[in-house]
């Protein structure tokens, strides 16, 4: 008999709540509502026979939400473990399913962790993959390698207690190491040409920092500023609102110019409209962006801008022609910038009324269950879905009809709901058939903006063709 049989009680579910004992033979859990959720408890490492739970919350049912930095947003329900305050006697696992796009090497998961849902702090826990199947210790439980994990949007947290809540959390990519009096350099995985030089004494005590840079995709800017600008990556020090002893370096790429501004050649001369902009503001205060060139001295290197500061904060290089319009339309690029990318699906009802109309459904979906219980009810049948897809946090979602079918609302007004993860977006409106001769079928392009004739196919997030389903008859009961 393996340990997971047979130390395992049966599971016990109510809505998002798992249950089953465990003593020192160790052993396992999974979720049946969402796929990945899994619990491993290795052998001895339980002190005396203990029922652990884990519960999916929304974050509405706590008080105080994890506090979450501009960039920064929650990409699975908040984890409520069981018994809070649980110590073992090594690492337990916890793997947790989550909705977060990470955009390659854009993005990162951190866990966070609150022993009473008011305060909340970072989760460290370092242990390899291969001493995790060593502690397994003959489990009937595979790991899988972090590859793995990512392809399948899994977290995997590792802990030798239980606080009482975990959050993941998405945000940009950051590289972090322990600096001290002596120094040292940070260098983005991201964008290799963003660096951070700590001289020697700028520090007076050995504390974690961190340095992130934020690409800036060019259909972006392209958008805001209609070709008048160009920007570099974001490039963030933390911890924020630092001041240092000595001065640091800061290394940025020059912002690709698209009306051939650029620094090459300058050959040490500035340039008058690379500015470069600052936020020194910190924690979950928004970003306030200020031009501090006429206060910084630039250093031009091959393809990048040199400066110190005295302080961490947020910065920015920008190519603006008209200097005085850098900073508002930073602040409109920026604002874009912060919407955190999540990864959901399409899901459309449709009933029809008679044969020339009927009801639709659309909806935009992170974790919810697909068979909508409503939808069941009022006989509704599931007539088309999308594969995951990405979609910003609080970005409208424009809705255009084509083929047999047209929304028989008014033309001025516009098809369109906004994205907010793990709720239920919806959108409900009617459809008429333009030829009852003909299948009635059609297509819904959902878009990220305003249907235009330039750049349609870069704002479409995805296209679902279908057809309605016959008009049910409804059967009478006779009594």
């Amino acid at each position: 008999m393996d340990y997971a049989q047979s130390t395992m009680s049966s599971p016990i579910h109510s809505g998002f709540l798992v249950s089953f004992m465990v003593d020192a033979r160790g052993g396992s859990m999974r979720g049946n509502r969402h796929n990945g959720m899994r619990i491993i408890i290795p052998p001895r490492n339980c002190p005396a026979p203990t029922q652990v739970t884990c519960r999916l919350l929304k974050r509405q049912c706590l008080p105080y939400s994890p506090p979450l930095v501009e960039g920064e947003g929650l990409v699975s329900r908040l984890v409520e473990v069981g018994p809070a305050g649980a110590h073992f006697l090594g690492p337990v696992i916890v793997e947790i399913p989550h909705f977060g796009s990470m955009r390659g090497k854009e993005r990162e998961l951190i866990v966070l962790r609150s022993d009473n849902g008011n305060t909340w702090k970072e989760h460290h826990y370092e242990c390899y993959t291969k001493d995790l199947i060593t502690l397994l210790n003959g489990m009937d439980e595979e790991l899988d390698s972090p590859v793995e994990l990512e392809k399948k949007r899994i977290c995997r947290i590792i802990t030798k207690d239980f606080p009482q809540y975990f959050a993941v959390v998405s945000r940009i990519k950051q590289k972090n190491d322990y600096m001290g009096p002596e120094g040292g350099v940070l260098t983005s995985e991201s964008v290799p040409m963003v660096r951070a030089v700590f001289p020697p004494g700028a520090l007076t005590k050995k504390i974690r920092v961190g340095l992130q840079a934020q690409p800036v995709p060019e259909e972006i800017v392209c958008g805001v500023t209609d070709n008048r600008a160009s920007f570099s990556p974001i490039v963030t020090v933390e911890p924020r609102r630092r001041k240092f002893h000595k001065p640091i370096i800061m290394t940025i790429p020059v912002p690709l110019s698209i009306n051939e501004v650029t620094a090459k050649g300058c050959k040490g001369d500035p340039v008058p409209c690379l500015r470069l902009l600052c936020s020194i503001t910190g924690g979950t205060s928004p970003a306030q962006w200020e031009d501090i060139t006429g206060t910084t001295p630039l250093s031009f290197v091959t393809d990048c801008v040199s400066f110190t500061t005295n302080v961490s904060a947020r910065f920015w290089l920008a190519v603006c022609r008209q200097v005085s319009e850098t900073v508002a339309l930073a602040t409109l690029i920026y604002k874009e910038l912060i919407c955190v990318p999540y990864l959901a699906k399409f899901v459309v009802f449709a009933k029809s009324i008679d044969v020339a109309e009927a009801q639709l459904r659309c909806f935009c979906m992170t974790d919810d269950k697909v068979d909508k219980t409503l939808e069941q009810q009022e006989n509704f049948e599931e007539v088309a879905r999308s594969k995951d897809t990405e979609i910003s946090e609080g970005k409208p979602i424009y809705v255009h009809c084509y083929g047999n079918l047209s929304p028989a609302s008014k033309i001025s007004q516009q098809l369109v709901f906004t994205f907010n993860a793990f709720k239920e977006n919806r959108l409900p409106f009617i459809v008429k058939v333009w030829d009852i001769g003909q299948e009635p079928g059609g297509r819904l392009a959902f878009l990220k903006e305003l249907k235009t004739t330039k750049g349609l196919a870069q704002s479409t997030i995805c296209n679902l063709n279908f057809t309605l389903p016959a008009k049910k008859k409804v059967q009478k009961v006779h009594t």
